[in-house]
């Protein structure tokens, strides 16, 4: 008897279509533009404030005076507050792949937790801006609220030197060891963290007015640490 064979038709799949992600993953062009944006809002952000601020032993009338008149200053720092958050976080998200790529791996998630307090600390360095106008402008400023909110603030930049200390050296390091730091900051780097870390350990006494060249060593600190993230920008944008 003849047998018949039976056949069983497989069930075809339909073509898989690619999908088009809308976000895709942070670039090396990206980081350093990150970079290179946060710089310049930084330094948009000291002309701004600098011109005008009074200084840290000023008479608290002189400070109430100042915020009563310079609420748009308040609003241009807090707005460029956000952009120069955006930035720092696009660049941390696109380079720390590469930062963890290299042989110091372990410097790079220093730098990181570095850079992360430093957008803590300015947040609440912020919050604190954003009070003194409050207090200042209502309709029956306390002086003593503001004399303790201008010791607040002071104290917290102050406090922001130290977590700008940990991420450039972290950082720096894990970026030369990757390619995408020049090697001076293998010597600049330590020169900036110890400048700050001196200006940091110096804040009760410079919040207080009395210990200005210390803010100076701290200053100059904060200025390597700016042309880290420019010169780390520009060789991300350009690889």
């Amino acid at each position: 008897m003849p047998q018949t064979a039976v056949l069983t038709r497989e069930p075809v799949a339909p073509p898989v279509r690619p999908q088009r992600r809308a976000l895709a993953d942070i670039k090396a062009r990206t980081a350093g533009l990150g970079a290179i944006g946060f710089v310049v809002v930084v330094v948009l952000q000291n002309i701004v404030r600098g011109l005008s601020a009074p200084a840290n032993d000023a008479p608290t009338r002189e400070v109430l005076n100042h915020y009563a008149d310079h609420r748009a200053v308040t609003a241009v720092l807090a707005c460029t507050f956000v952009l120069g958050g955006i930035a720092l976080a696009g660049f941390l998200g696109g380079a720390m792949r590469r930062l963890t790529a290299g042989d110091r791996p372990g410097w790079a998630y220093i730098g990181a937790i570095g850079a992360i307090g430093i957008m803590v600390i300015f947040a609440v360095l912020v919050g604190t801006e954003e009070a003194l106008s409050v207090v200042a402008t209502g309709s029956s400023p306390d002086l003593a609220s503001m004399d303790a909110l201008w010791a607040l603030h002071n104290s917290v930049f102050t406090v922001l030197f130290a977590s700008i200390a940990i991420a450039l050296l972290g950082l720096s390091r894990a970026g030369v060891a990757a390619g995408i730091t020049p090697p001076a900051f293998e010597r600049l780097a330590p020169v900036g963290f110890v400048l700050l870390s001196i200006a940091a350990a110096s804040g009760p006494f410079i919040a207080a007015g009395d210990a200005m060249p210390a803010f100076g060593l701290g200053a100059a600190g904060f200025l390597i640490w700016l042309a880290f993230l420019v010169t780390t920008g520009r060789r991300l944008v350009r690889s």
